[in-house]
């Protein structure tokens, strides 16, 4: 071997050895990096006519398991929709109440039992008369508040969907660019894993919103797929479409066409494709459409219930056919067919109000009475006492006939399993992600193999560096003959 031919190999040895030690620095220092690929240095023989003249650096290879990390990111997408429902069904619970506690539905319906029965034994008192009203109010009162959470989280949900839907054009738009600039650096020569690490968080972030699925392309790009086979990056980018409702109703549906659907390449996405079974936009749009939906009629039909009971003429005379009773909905004469909304509406009747003593003693005598009668009559609160306690149909048939109490508590007894089983789903959802993510850790950066391949580095620069004056000193003596 000549010492020109040995000085070219020992400094390409110390060229690699140099760059070696860079990625390794480089993979030390983001150890702690979210969606950080372990960065590997190849090399080969470098081979000049028939003779070995070096080492040369053939790349640097990015870490990646695209099986495991496809996994992870539906395990994300199905934690944020379970994670969402819970959400919901919890905040539901919270505003029924459980049995006993201040404040809740069942609790109201307690309190206005117990007025009737004082009342119907001392009809003659005010203050007993007084309290009947009260606590009808503030049954009423509960039953609006939670017709209110309901269209609340119809709205938070309406919401939470077109914010999805601008942060995925967004994403799309940058991974778009990332994959031009990584096709780019790919083409003249350079290493772009920087860039691959950046799309990659990008596409885990637009993962846990609907499901998708990335192709890898020859030249560096990834094409992203939805679950259902739309293609939203790959040389152009597909952008989403939706359109806000502000403060739905509890009449406004996507069938009546009041409410936004996702839209793509101008098509309306279907409630069952699978872009819409799980990630954060399904679970805000199966709130919107389906959950808070059915909940609302339960407790349309519960309201319709308690005003029903209370509007027979067999129980107050005074009340005139189709009239209303002890409550009453706003905006109506007479129940309406369609019981849609009415949880919202009922109210206290306007004959009555517990801050006007002059009106109270209809309770006593007959809502519509057009006279005060005696003092002592006791037969329409004794008729109305029985008319709360009397078995009726339960809501949409959910269950056999029973008291106003059993018709809570079934509302009450619905959203508790609900939020029990969002409860089990989160759980887990939650661990099967931690889970995945603790393996995909596993393959990041090991500081100690690191280290360890430094320290082989090191013995390698400084043998590559004894060559070099080895054959610089042979040089010299030549020189100097």
């Amino acid at each position: 071997m000549s010492l020109s031919t040995a000085l070219n190999s020992a400094a390409s040895g110390l060229q690699l050895s140099s760059r070696g030690a860079q990625v390794v620095a480089d993979n030390i220092a983001n150890a702690n990096t979210d969606g950080f690929g372990v960065r590997s240095l190849t090399q080969a023989s470098r081979v000049t006519g028939s003779a070995g003249s070096g080492v040369v650096m053939t790349g640097i290879t990015r870490d990646s398991d695209p099986a495991l990390l496809a996994e992870i990111r539906g395990a994300g997408a199905a934690q944020s929709h379970a994670a969402n429902l819970l959400d919901f069904w919890t905040s539901l619970e919270a505003g029924i109440g459980l049995p006993g506690e201040p404040g809740a539905l069942g609790t109201h319906i307690t309190t206005l039992e117990e007025a009737l029965k004082q009342a119907s034994i001392q009809p003659e008192s005010q203050a007993s008369l007084q309290k009947v009203a009260l606590a009808a109010q503030g049954l009423v009162s509960k039953i609006n508040t939670i017709d209110t959470s309901l269209q609340t989280s119809r709205d938070t949900a309406d919401a939470s969907i077109s914010q999805d839907v601008n942060r995925l054009n967004s994403l799309f738009e940058q991974i778009d660019k990332l994959n031009s600039d990584i096709a780019r650096q790919k083409l003249s020569g350079g290493f772009p894993h920087a860039l691959e690490d950046a799309r990659q968080n990008l596409i885990d972030q637009a993962s846990s919103i609907i499901p998708l699925k990335e192709v890898a392309r020859p030249d560096g790009r990834v094409m992203v797929l939805g679950a259902d086979g739309t293609v939203f990056v790959d040389r152009n980018v597909t952008r989403l479409e939706f359109q806000r409702t502000p403060s739905p109703t509890a009449a406004e549906s996507v069938a009546t066409g009041d409410l936004g659907r996702l839209v793509i390449n101008g098509r309306d996405v279907s409630a069952t494709s699978p872009l819409l079974q799980s990630g954060s936009i399904a679970s805000a749009f199966q709130i919107r459409d389906v959950l808070a939906p059915q909940m609302q009629q339960q407790l349309d039909e519960f309201s319709a219930d308690i005003v029903t009971r209370f509007s027979d003429p067999g129980l107050d005379p005074s009340i005139p056919a189709g009239g209303f009773g002890l409550f009453a909905v706003s905006a109506a004469t007479t129940l309406p067919a369609d019981v849609t909304g009415i949880s919202g509406r009922i109210s206290l009747n306007a004959a009555i109000s517990p801050q006007d003593s002059d009106t109270l003693w209809r309770v006593r005598d007959g809502l519509y009475a057009p006279a005060m009668g005696a003092v002592s009559e006791n037969a329409v609160i004794a008729r109305m006492s029985d008319a709360l306690l009397a078995f009726t149909p339960a809501a949409s048939g959910s269950g056999p006939n029973a008291q106003v109490h059993g018709h809570a508590a079934t509302l009450l007894s619905q959203t508790a399993t609900q939020r029990l089983n969002a409860e089990s789903e989160t759980a887990y959802t939650s661990s099967r992600t931690a889970a995945l993510q603790e393996l995909f850790g596993a393959r990041g950066v090991d500081t100690d193999a690191e280290l360890q391949k430094l320290l082989v580095l090191e013995k390698a620069y400084a043998a590559n560096a004894r060559v070099m004056v080895a054959a610089d000193s042979m040089l010299r003596t030549l020189l100097e003959m």
